[in-house]
């Protein structure tokens, strides 16, 4: 058994991990730095809002487990009834780290569909468990460890040691998922997020909600599942939307086309006298252009950027950091 010293040291492993690596890796790398100490084979890890649906392949993150392992109890009706009585007593645990014998007595348990059907077939004879919420983001983890030897059950003292680490495995994910934005394939015309496989957010930028919202892709707090294949998922003239399953968790990239491909020189120059303040007076002045030709060329600015006013055009210019090359 590690010491509470070795457990916290791991946790700043866990930490710089999720500061490192890309969302596609971090739960992997995660098991890696955890199976040595707590001593386990393989795992499952799903993270997800919805928790009245069965789990899937593609809910689901499976650590030295064989493709096909959680679609597998789909065509065993006891064994999927079982698992979700199993789960259910889990929410009612809520945080708790036990042993599947902690919820089926042992007698019982061995003479289950659920053990000799399924958990034989895969040398899951011992299996840790743990539910957890992130308060933040309202999303639900389900973490499990597994030995395939049965002559090596879990201690109380592994179970503890779990108990402590998963909190801060859910929290680090939080942090790898935000740092993730950071990194995304658009540019500073993108705006990024991250859901379940049922399109429900557990983290966005605000850019991200208002522009998904304002082009009817987001609806309290969920993007609609057709959206969700990977690869460019939605797009119309001016916005692409592009996702990617990384076991359960959806990476979303709202990328907007660039100013420079939106409009011609004119509309531009137009764009940067906006930022510098010009009325439209002085802008017609400039440009030797009627008024009512920039009154024009800015309604059609305000329809690109998908603005209704003056000053929401300014806020969106600036954010984007408007440059011009003269």
């Amino acid at each position: 058994m590690e010491t509470r010293d070795d457990l916290n040291q791991l946790v700043q492993e866990l930490y710089r991990v999720a500061y490192s690596s890309p969302i596609s890796e971090f739960k992997q790398k995660c098991f890696e730095l955890i199976a040595p100490v707590i001593l386990f084979d393989s795992g499952t890890w799903i993270t997800r809002c919805e928790h009245e649906i069965p789990f899937y392949e593609a809910d689901s993150f499976t650590y030295n487990l064989p493709d096909g392992f959680m679609d597998y109890y789909h065509q065993l009706s006891d064994v999927s009834t079982q698992v979700h009585q199993v789960f259910g007593v889990m929410l009612g645990n809520m945080g708790k780290t036990l042993d599947i014998l902690d919820v089926v007595p042992q007698d019982e348990w061995y003479g289950s569909d659920m053990y000799q059907l399924y958990c034989e077939k895969f040398n899951l004879h011992h299996s840790l468990m743990t539910v957890w919420m992130n308060s933040v983001n309202q999303a639900i983890h389900v973490i499990t460890f597994a030995r395939h030897e049965k002559a090596a059950p879990f201690t109380q003292e592994d179970k503890l040691a779990k108990q402590f680490l998963v909190p801060n495995l859910v929290e680090a994910l939080r942090v790898n998922i935000l740092n993730s934005f950071k990194h995304g394939v658009g540019g500073e015309n993108s705006y990024r997020a991250v859901s379940d496989r049922y399109g429900n957010l557990f983290e966005a930028e605000e850019g991200f909600i208002a522009k998904a919202t304002e082009l009817g892709l987001l609806k309290e707090r969920a993007i609609s599942v057709e959206l969700l294949d990977s690869g460019v998922s939605w797009h119309n003239e001016q916005h692409q939307l592009y996702s990617q399953n990384f076991n359960g968790l959806m990476y979303l990239e709202l990328n907007t086309s660039s100013l420079s491909e939106l409009m011609s020189p004119r509309k531009l120059q137009l764009c940067q006298y906006l930022v510098e303040g010009k009325s439209n007076k002085e802008m017609a002045k400039v440009l030797d252009l009627s008024p009512d030709t920039v009154s024009n060329h800015l309604k059609e600015i305000f329809k690109l950027l998908n603005v209704t006013s003056r000053h929401q055009a300014i806020a969106y210019l600036i954010r984007q950091n408007l440059t011009l090359e003269m």
